[in-house]
């Protein structure tokens, strides 16, 4: 088995290393696998040669803690976690969670709140002339002005508010192994030229170059809504472009500039899920499961990136709106690799997917820039190219892996997407649903639909239809089990309660209803907020208060907690006669 990448200097020296060159902190268990951040950027690094640590979870209340590693030659590289900590830390109502999928023992209370931020700090207490950059979603997606829901009021970026050296965002293995061959080869920190994927603090703007989006001053946006709605789009669209320019954020006695992405190529992705992983928790936490662990060990990313551009979403502006895909052998590989190595396998593969299973091969066909919030809403777009080739080729190959019984899409599919090939929905329906197939709708009213940016209730209801047809016709057992947002922005009371019937007319009592929760850098965040849409600066009904639950509420009548806010809901909307239909009558 591969060694892990030390997490002591006892464990370092006994891979004969006195002193590590870079140093990770992450809010994460460490979990040696291509699905978490530290642990690939660790081994990227490692495989160009340089000795990585990695300290995962430390003890913020202990500063020690952080000390287990000792000082980097290079630098340190700090991340909260795959998730944002606050949205780790908390639910939607802003309740802390009881449960952490990213620690030892589904454990909560591992990491602080603001991570990235209490990590700096302490790391800067300690060692004052090491550089500490930033990287991660947290940081990713605070880049820039943002509002925080947990704050209820927007903040400078997060380089700002960390004081942090730099901050890297996205898929930014490129950007960290310029930053450490950089520093390899003699260059002072000062003098190192600023990667991509990276913001940074200037006092001038001497050394950005002429080719840039000069955004308003951030002060503005953190003062005025208006202001801060007509940033945001800014940002957004340029970062929409399939070449971006560099966008200078000004603030009082700086700019943060921020340099256009350079994502890897889908072959140089292969290579990453080749490196020497032992994707395993490391033997620190000895027996102890960790739920995220079980999510991804028998699973595989077969593409980065997203074009769907959904209102309530940050992928793409993480992983960029271009898909990056692997190629078929590289995939098919580390499935053999993960039957072969994991004794526990028992032949079903739980995903092959990204951000979305079937954008898996898709790409633009236009040379030309284009600044589209989505390429799927509010109609496909001409210049996608849309084909399930690829993806059909490479599901019929994994299902001929010998040990494979099974091959599931748990990350999700575009119904819209797959309505355009027949051959393909066949083939999901006969072979890759495990008995339920989740898809998000997301809604039924039309005009929330449009605001979230998601496809006409029309298209999910032939979707549903082609497969309960086939279920029929082939005798088959499987169910869609649909999710929906409450509270979203653009969605009124009354939406809610139209959704509610829905739900009742067909028997179905949902188990689970994501609350909407504003996360940074999206566009409903930004509606959240400000009361408007950002690219039209047009009013948009914001759910609030006593409303959010309210419409929580409505979508699980069933249940004997929510009996009061129901019915609560059903009298504002003078529809109390439908009390009894909703809930059953109890409570």
């Amino acid at each position: 088995m591969s060694h892990f990448l030390p997490t002591t200097l006892a464990e370092a020296r006994a891979l004969g290393w006195d002193s590590l060159d870079i140093i990770l902190v992450s809010g994460d268990a460490y979990i040696d696998h291509p699905s978490f951040g530290s642990a690939l950027i660790g081994r990227y690094l490692e495989a160009h040669g340089f000795k990585v640590g990695i300290i995962p979870q430390p003890d913020w209340r202990q500063p020690e803690s952080l000390t287990v590693l000792g000082q980097p030659n290079l630098f340190f590289c700090v991340s909260a976690g795959n998730i944002d900590s606050l949205v780790n830390n908390y639910t939607a109502d802003k309740k802390p969670r009881r449960t952490d999928m990213y620690s030892p023992g589904n454990e909560s209370g591992r990491r602080p709140d603001r991570a990235s931020i209490v990590y700096t700090s302490l790391l800067k207490s300690l060692y004052k002339n090491v550089p500490v950059a930033l990287g991660g979603v947290e940081a990713s997606l605070r880049r820039f002005v943002h509002y925080d829901y947990w704050d209820d009021k927007p903040r400078r970026s997060l380089l700002l508010d960390s004081k942090a050296d730099l901050l890297l965002y996205g898929m930014s293995e490129k950007a960290t192994l310029y930053l450490a061959e950089q520093l390899r080869a003699g260059v002072r920190w000062a003098d190192v030229p600023q990667p991509p994927n990276s913001t940074k603090a200037y006092k001038t703007l001497d050394a950005v170059p002429p080719a840039r989006l000069l955004l308003p001053p951030a002060e503005r946006a953190l003062q005025d809504k208006t202001a801060f709605a007509g940033h945001f789009a800014l940002y957004f669209r340029e970062g929409r472009k399939k070449k971006p320019r560099t966008i200078v954020e000004p603030y009082p006695g700086r700019y943060l500039v921020t340099s256009p992405p350079d994502n890897l190529t889908g072959k140089e992705v292969d290579a990453l899920f080749f490196l020497p992983f032992a994707r395993a928790p490391h033997p620190r936490y000895k027996d102890t499961p960790i739920p995220a662990y079980d999510f991804v060990r028998f699973s595989t990313i077969t593409h980065r990136g997203c074009f769907g551009g959904c209102a309530f979403c940050a992928i793409s502006q993480h992983q960029g709106r271009q898909i990056i895909s692997r190629s078929e052998e590289s995939i098919l590989q580390e499935l053999r690799t993960i039957i072969c190595r994991d004794k526990d396998f028992k032949g079903t593969v739980f995903d092959l997917g990204g951000p979305t299973a079937n954008m898996y091969g898709m790409y633009c066909k236009s040379g030309k820039e284009c600044q589209k919030n989505s390429c799927l809403y509010p109609e496909i777009c001409v210049n996608l190219q849309t084909s399930h080739a690829r993806q059909k080729a490479l599901l019929s190959r994994a299902r001929k892996i010998p040990g494979v019984k099974k091959v599931l899409l748990n990350s999700g599919i575009r119904y819209d997407l797959a309505l355009l090939d027949a051959e393909y929905m066949e083939m999901l329906f006969a072979h890759h649903v495990g008995g339920q197939l989740s898809l998000a709708p997301e809604h039924i009213c039309e005009n929330v639909l449009q605001v979230m940016g998601k496809p006409g209730y029309k298209l999910y209801v032939k979707f549903l239809n082609k497969f309960l047809a086939f279920n029929k016709e082939h005798g088959l057992k499987q169910y869609i089990v649909p999710y929906f947002i409450s509270a979203h922005p653009g969605c009124t009371l009354r939406d809610a309660l139209q959704l509610a019937l829905y739900l009742h007319e067909h028997h179905l009592q949902l188990e689970q209803v994501q609350n909407f929760t504003p996360t940074p850098m999206t566009a409903a965040t930004t509606m959240y907020y400000t009361g408007l849409d950002p690219f039209t600066l047009k009013p948009v009904h914001v759910p609030r208060g006593e409303e959010r639950a309210f419409q929580k509420a409505l979508l699980q009548p069933h249940l004997p907690k929510n009996y009061r806010q129901v019915a609560k809901a059903l009298k504002l909307l003078n529809r109390a006669d439908l009390l009894p239909a909703l809930t059953g009558d109890g409570h």
